[in-house]
């Protein structure tokens, strides 16, 4: 039988959203034997599941592809407490003070990056700017070109970050910098960031692996940032809106909205099931997985009439693409104005672009995770 649900397949990335139609419409939750799970597909039922932690547990990991060494080991990996006491440590590094510094850095790379250019592969220019942008999130003691080059290599070559990664060359950046964390822990603080936070907030205490603070950041916050300023700005000139944007700035928080309901860049969680429960019409048993599709919610016409139109309008209240409840994700005020800004200075700087490249030759990184999606060919010119 044909596999439903294959997030490391090019060919069902590319057609998504129309398996989520028949997903959506089936009388019983699939279930992936790819996979090993049920794919929760439905608004409802999902926003369920993200609003019931103790029923739908992260305690065993959120990767469609998991690994055991991460088991409460990361915000996204645990439950409450451990949960609360990973997010209270490193809060203060995602917060409104930390954004106006942020931004300027990365908006100065961008322009740089942009500047009397007539085409550019833009997803490369995307790459390169939110690699900065996590460098200064983490802001730890170490030139920050350096720690940027180091996420771009992890992003590229790791089996952690990429399915096709070589693992020995990728790991091997990868174990240097959590190495080099250990050398790195008694260092004074450059300035307000993850590591300033680490320092202030975390001795004493009983975490198992507090330095996922770091490595979260570097593999699943800067390819989910990645995405979501690639689908922008391909949704932006696929769907007709692009001069409208452009031409009116005051839209721009709807495009941006809009953009991330219509393709969250963080599309699929997963779940182990703690209690028993019946969602989408089948039972489920304690240690039963499940596959959470947020990017298949943000489709459902019960919740977003005329789903598959992107419309400058609408209303998109409770969108998924930042999760929802306990796990929401951390990073959503930085990460909204992190778009912003890219947008605002690639009007300002390149103007009105055309994609070069056919929707049908766009080549999705198949992440070692399969939770994200990324597009690592989007070609613009004037």
């Amino acid at each position: 039988m044909e596999e439903l649900f294959d997030p490391l397949s090019q060919e069902w990335v590319h057609n998504k959203f129309e398996a989520y139609k028949i997903l959506r419409n089936l009388d019983k939750a699939y279930y992936s034997n790819k996979y090993g799970m049920h794919i929760i597909t439905r608004y409802d039922d999902v926003l369920f599941a993200l609003s019931n932690p103790e029923i739908f547990s992260s305690a065993t990991g959120n990767l469609i592809v998991e690994r055991e060494i991460r088991y409460q080991g990361s915000l996204g990996s645990s439950d409450d407490p451990i949960h609360e006491g990973y997010k209270n440590i490193a809060k203060e590094a995602y917060s409104k003070q930390n954004i106006e510094r942020i931004s300027s850095v990365v908006s100065a790379r961008l322009k740089d990056m942009l500047v009397d250019k007539d085409t550019v592969d833009i997803s490369n220019v995307i790459n390169e700017i939110c690699a900065l942008q996590v460098a200064e999130i983490l802001n730890m003691p170490y030139d920050k070109e350096y720690v940027k080059d180091l996420i771009l290599h992890i992003q590229y070559n790791s089996e952690l970050a990429r399915e096709d990664g070589n693992n020995e060359r990728g790991m091997a950046k990868f174990k240097l910098l959590a190495n080099n964390l250990a050398n790195i822990f008694k260092t004074p603080a450059l300035g307000p960031g993850i590591h300033k936070e680490y320092l202030a907030n975390s001795p004493g205490t009983n975490l198992p692996e507090v330095r996922s603070l770091y490595a979260g950041v570097t593999l699943s916050g800067a390819s989910s940032m990645m995405g979501a300023l690639q689908f922008l700005t391909v949704d932006l000139y696929r769907t007709g809106v692009l001069e409208k944007v452009f031409n009116d700035r005051s839209l721009i928080p709807n495009a941006i909205n809009e953009s991330l309901r219509y393709h969250a860049s963080t599309g699929r969680f997963r779940r182990r099931v703690a209690k028993e429960v019946t969602i989408h019409g089948v039972t489920l048993k304690p240690g039963d997985l499940v596959g959470l599709c947020l990017e298949s919610a943000n489709r459902d016409p019960a919740k977003f009439p005329d789903p598959d139109t992107f419309d400058l309008s609408r209303n998109t209240a409770g969108h998924l693409a930042f999760g929802y409840g306990a796990h929401a994700c951390i990073a959503l005020v930085i990460s909204k104005a992190c778009m912003s800004m890219y947008l605002e200075t690639l009007f300002d700087t390149f103007g009105l672009y055309k994609i070069v490249t056919a929707e049908s030759d766009f080549e999705y990184v198949m992440t070692g995770s399969a939770n994200d999606d990324m597009i690592s060919n989007i070609v613009i010119t004037k």
